[in-house]
């Protein structure tokens, strides 16, 4: 379908490619910011992690993040989408290099698309949360936040039925891959929960690194 096509038009970068990027293209960081639960649904499900994601302005799910401004580096610019759609100080969220998972590059649309993700501890997801409704970007380019349920239900529902949605761009895959690269998920239990959710097709490089 389309969002396969879309999501098969970006393509891994190695590290020393980006600096040499195609006239004209542009440069975005988007993070996958995450936290450990220790809960159980309704006593009973292990909830594993929470996955911090946003409805945008445009009606789909995607990550925190955007484009590069001036001379920012990828990383720069991660951290100040997060002051201005999260509401966070450097001081509490700096993205790093460390934190860094994949780099893709659409020769359709000439992005560079950088992907990071980083822990974060309870407390500051919460935080995250709240500050979030006071942020420069809430109600504008940011319509909401939500979390990514990782649990699979007897029914088939709760992580496979998160996959149905519609994402932003590629960031279904970017999502998956997250997961897997920081082993929030077994593999046996991701291709369960995207055999139901019938996206199975659309990670078909979720071993290798993604933007």
């Amino acid at each position: 379908n389309g969002s396969n096509r879309r999501m098969e038009s970006y393509r891994v970068m190695a590290p020393d490619d980006i600096q040499q990027l195609p006239k004209g293209s542009k440069q975005a960081s988007h993070a996958m910011l995450y936290t450990k639960l220790n809960e159980k649904l309704f006593g009973t499900y292990d909830m594993g992690y929470a996955i911090l994601m946003q409805l945008r302005f445009d009606g789909t799910l995607g990550f925190t993040g955007g484009i590069a401004d001036g001379n920012e580096t990828p990383e720069q610019a991660c951290t100040r989408e997060c002051n201005e759609e999260l509401g966070v100080t450097p001081s509490e969220l700096t993205i790093t290099k460390e934190d860094h998972v994949i780099t893709n590059y659409s020769d359709h649309t000439k992005f560079c698309l950088h992907f990071y993700a980083k822990e974060v501890s309870k407390e500051l997801f919460v935080d995250l949360e709240k500050k979030a409704l006071l942020s420069h970007d809430w109600g504008q380019e940011v319509l909401g936040l939500i979390r990514c349920p990782l649990y699979t239900l007897p029914n088939g529902l709760g992580f496979p039925a998160f996959l149905k949605h519609q994402f932003i761009g590629n960031a279904r895959t970017q999502l998956v891959t997250g997961i897997q690269q920081r082993g929030l998920l077994s593999d046996a239990e991701l291709q369960k929960a995207l055999k139901r959710s019938g996206t199975v097709d659309t990670v078909v490089t979720v071993t290798s690194a993604f933007y």
